[in-house]
């Protein structure tokens, strides 16, 4: 797990600002902070998507959380957390040759995969460890085994989420979108107060 947090500069709307009582001011700067938080969260997602990748909206944002800004704290914390993402959840289709998959940016074929469900009931592609099938004892009898067997995995979100496309798309939300809402927080506070 990684988080991606960023600090409140307010020397461009300082002017704005002072216009606030000091406590009015803080209230401002958190719902400017949390709501640019928000964006962020929205545009790491869609731009996660534009980069190709084959996930799935509510699975991203299941992974991405905000530790929200407070009076004390005006600081907002995206954290991204996630295990590798099971292949078969990329579109797996299996195929002649092995295992069709779509992760980032058109399908690609993985030679000798195979799609299986395990006695468990979990769904999986997974690979041969070895190469040939291996004569082996069970119940005092010989038999062929394929096994052992293990499951392959997509990218995990953090992994995603570190992509310089991704980052890029979030500082230039946060850039874009803290001013504006400051502003517009200051507004509300000072309509508020005025009626």
């Amino acid at each position: 797990m990684f988080s991606i947090d960023f600090k409140v500069d307010n020397r461009r709307v300082e002017k704005a600002l002072s216009q606030l009582a000091s406590n009015l001011q803080d209230k401002a700067i958190m719902r400017a902070v949390n709501k640019t938080a928000a964006a962020a969260k929205t545009a790491t997602s869609r731009e996660i998507r534009a980069q190709g990748y084959n996930i799935k909206a509510a699975a991203i944002s299941k992974s991405l959380h905000i530790r929200r800004a407070t009076r004390n704290n005006l600081e907002a914390v995206i954290e991204v957390a996630g295990k590798p993402i099971p292949l078969i959840n990329y579109g797996a289709r299996q195929v002649g040759k092995g295992v069709s998959v779509q992760v980032k940016n058109g399908r690609k074929i993985i030679p000798g995969a195979f799609i299986v469900t395990m006695p468990n009931g979990h769904r999986g592609v997974f690979v041969r460890v070895g190469r040939l099938h291996k004569k082996v004892m069970k119940n005092g009898r010989p038999i062929w085994s394929g096994l052992p067997i293990r499951q392959l995995w997509g990218p995990s979100i953090p992994t995603v989420v570190a992509n310089e496309a991704v980052q890029h798309a979030m500082a230039i939300t946060i850039r874009k979108k803290y001013a504006r809402l400051l502003a517009h927080e200051i507004r509300f506070i000072l309509l508020s107060s005025s009626k």
